[in-house]
This record gives C-alpha cells, structure tokens and sequence, in this order.
C-alpha cells in the first residue's frame, strides 16, 4: 500500500513537473521570441535608424570639390610626376624641316620622360585642322594626366591659326580695334569666335587675353597687342573677351604680369626694364590684373620684365618672389595658376642657366615653367632641388594641386569630344567680326 501510494505521488509529480516545465517552456519561448521580436525590432530600427542617418550624412554631404579630386590624384604621384605637371612644352621644327607637323621619337620620348602639365602649338605646328587634331591626339595618348593644350590665338599680329586654303578659320582683328570701340558684348562675342574656332582643333586653353596697358608709346613687343592706353578700358575688354573664352569651354589665360606695356625694350632678346615704382603700377599696369583676379582669373603669364624700383636689379618678375609671391599672391590675393612668359626668351637665356632659372622661378611662387631652353635639365634640376632640400615637396605640392583643380575644373579629365569642323569661318563669325569698325 505504500508502495503504490508513493508511486502515486511520483506519478503526480512528474505530472506537475512536466506541466510546470512545459509552462515555463512555453513562457520561456514566449520570452524568447518577445525577446527576438525585441531585439530583431531594435536591430531593424538600428540598422533603419543608420541607413537614415546614412543617406543623411550623404545627401547633406557636399559633392567632392574640384579641390578634394585633386588632392587624391595628388596624394598617389611621384614626386617625379608631381614635377611633370609643373612644365609647360612646346615641339618646335624637326631635324630637316622648319614644319613639325608630327610628334617624331624625340618629343615623344621627352612627352614620355617629363609627362608634362602642358604643351603649346605654335606655327611650325600648324597645316590642316586633322593634322592639329592627329597632333594634339598624339599628345595626349602619351600623357597619362590630360595635359593644358594651349596656342596664342590673340588676334591681330598673334594667331597661329589663320584663313589659308588648308583652314578656313576668322581671322581676328588686333585687340586695340576691338578696343576702340568700348563693346565690351562685343568683345565677349570675339572671345566666344576665338575659343569656339580652336575648340573645333582639340586646344582646351588659349594664352589669351592680353591684359598690357599700351602706356608706352616707344613700346614695339606689345603695341596694338593691347586693347587701350587707358587701364580701365583694358581691364573691361579682357574681362569680357575672358568671358567669351570661358563659354567656349576653354582656359583664358591673362598676360603679361605685372605689365609689359611701359618697357621699351623687349623680352625676347634681353632685360626689359621698367623703372615704375610699385605705386605707379597700381595706378596703370595693376588695374586690368585686379580687376581679372578679382573677377575668378584661372591663370595669369607672369613677363620677365625687369622692375629694379621694386627689386633692386634686373632680376626678371619672372624669377622674383617680391613679384610672384608679395605682389601677385599676398597683395592681389591671386591663387589661381601663376606660369612664365617663354623660357627661352633673351631676358632669361641670355642671363641664366636653364638650372638656374627653373629653380628661381619656383623659389619665386611660379607654378608652371613655359618652353625651358632645355626640358629635360629644367626638369631634373627641379627634382634635385627638392631632393637637396633646396626646394620642399609641400611647395611643389601647392602648385600641383593650382594645377589639377584648374584641370578639374574645366573638365580635362573627361574624354574631349571636338567642336565640328563648319563652326570655322561661318557667317555668324564674320558678322561678328565685321561688326568691328
């Protein structure tokens, strides 16, 4: 009887037992899952709440700035490519031929060996519009960063690309006709003809406007180069041919800094000296330069004119830190890409080793070194400078990145599609240039 009364209770226990269990099991499960459904609740809401913040973060942050680009390119070159993009070349006339309408092995291998920022066409340059189009294409096809391609197209006695019976290009008149008239929308639309023409050939800059003062009746280098005597009306007319430039598509670029319309001499054969005080040329050079920078100038040609009242010499503005970095950078706020007038003109060659002047004209605030007599020294002089601790590679950075935004921002780096060959010479052109009386 005990027995079964003990094996009863067992029985009874195991009941309960297994009734409790199932309870807390269930209770448990049922934890379990308010605990899952919280937890999965709280981690979708989590993951919501950071996709939301997300998508936040990325529509409130800013697209990447020309500037932001280029510091990325910047921060995988060599220092050897970051100096590359600080020469400006030109290919000038072949071993047999004055003509050098094809890239041969030697600019090539230079184009290869330097990797240049930019080349300029000149004449000698210069047939049919597919043999400027074969020749900038080859440029590039060998330029791992698409480089400036540049010409002097200012008009007057400056084009390198005329009306022939290879090209029916606009001829332009020279810019003191332009300026005689006081059109600045006219000017404007001669900016437009110029960039709109060379765009048809592949060039994506221009060394253009002239922004001289003809203050100098004595001076033969610029003359009728100029658009006026008077400062203002220059400062006016460059501003609006820029501006044509510019909706072009393509780079102006505003020269002669600080002003070479005072000197008598001129550049190409020796020192041309101008012996203004600084005040003076704020009262005449300085204002079309001004009211350029002030008006988003992308790049200024800086001349070798020598201004001893400022420097104490002759040394060129060119190779001057009082010019380039006091007068052009701190006074006129410039930040913009700061380039040589021709390293190969009497003012620097016949006074300087290419080292020399390559390595000073930096020193000085210069970004771009323009047709060095010889490209391949200028260039390793530059890398030994900065390896000798002569130059920093924080300055050579500063004006590799001048250069690669200006690069961004005009899109180079996009694939360059070619304006139609119709667009040369047509009748909206001429009226344009016959409105000029």
């Amino acid at each position: 009887m005990k027995n079964r009364f003990i094996a009863a209770l067992l029985v009874l226990v195991i009941v309960l037992f297994s009734g409790c269990a199932k309870q807390v099991n269930t209770n448990n499960s049922s934890v379990s899952i308010e605990s899952s459904d919280t937890q999965t609740s709280i981690s979708s809401s989590q993951q919501s709440s950071k996709i939301s913040s997300s998508s936040s973060e990325i529509s409130s942050q800013k697209p990447l700035t020309d500037e932001d680009k280029a510091e990325q390119i910047l921060a995988d070159m060599t220092l050897e490519e970051k100096i590359g993009q600080m020469f400006f070349l030109t290919f000038r006339g072949g071993d047999d031929t004055d003509k050098l309408l094809e890239l041969d092995d030697s600019a090539i291998k230079q184009i290869e060996s330097i990797q240049p920022g930019g080349v300029v066409l000149f004449g000698e340059n210069i047939d049919t519009v597919e043999q400027i189009r074969s020749f900038i294409d080859t440029v590039q096809a060998e330029s791992n960063l698409s480089p400036f391609i540049s010409i002097d197209q200012e008009g007057g006695v400056v084009q390198r690309i005329k009306k022939t019976s290879k090209i029916n290009a606009t001829n332009i008149p020279q810019m003191f006709d332009i300026g005689k008239t006081g059109d600045t929308d006219l000017a404007k639309q001669v900016g437009n003809v110029i960039g709109t023409e060379l765009s048809v050939f592949g060039f994506n800059m221009d060394f253009a406007p002239d922004c001289d003062v003809f203050s100098n009746p004595k001076n033969t280098v610029i003359g009728h180069r100029a658009f006026s005597d008077d400062p203002n009306i220059v400062a006016d007319m460059s501003i609006a041919l820029s501006e044509g430039i510019k909706q072009s598509g393509l780079i102006p670029v505003c020269k002669h800094f600080p002003g070479h319309g005072d000197t008598v001499s001129d550049t190409h054969i020796g020192f041309a000296v101008s012996n203004k005080t600084l005040d003076e040329l704020y009262e005449t050079e300085l204002i079309p330069f001004k009211t350029q920078i002030e008006n988003g100038a992308d790049m200024i040609m800086v001349a070798h004119i020598s201004l001893p009242e400022i420097n104490g010499d002759k040394t060129p503005a060119t190779l001057s830190s009082n010019i380039v970095t006091d007068l052009l950078r701190d006074d006129l706020g410039f930040d913009g890409v700061a380039i040589t007038d021709s390293m190969s003109m009497g003012a620097i060659t016949e006074n300087y080793s290419t080292s020399d002047a390559t390595v000073m004209a930096v020193k000085a605030g210069i970004d771009m070194i323009l047709m060095p007599n010889d490209p391949i020294k200028a260039y390793n002089s530059l890398i030994e400078a900065v390896k000798n601790n002569e130059i920093s590679e924080e300055r050579i950075n500063e004006s590799v990145l001048r250069i690669l935004k200006l690069k961004y921002k005009y899109n180079l780096f996009e694939k360059d599609i070619t304006a139609d060959e119709s667009l040369l010479g047509c009748d909206e052109h001429k009226q344009i240039i016959n409105s000029i009386d």
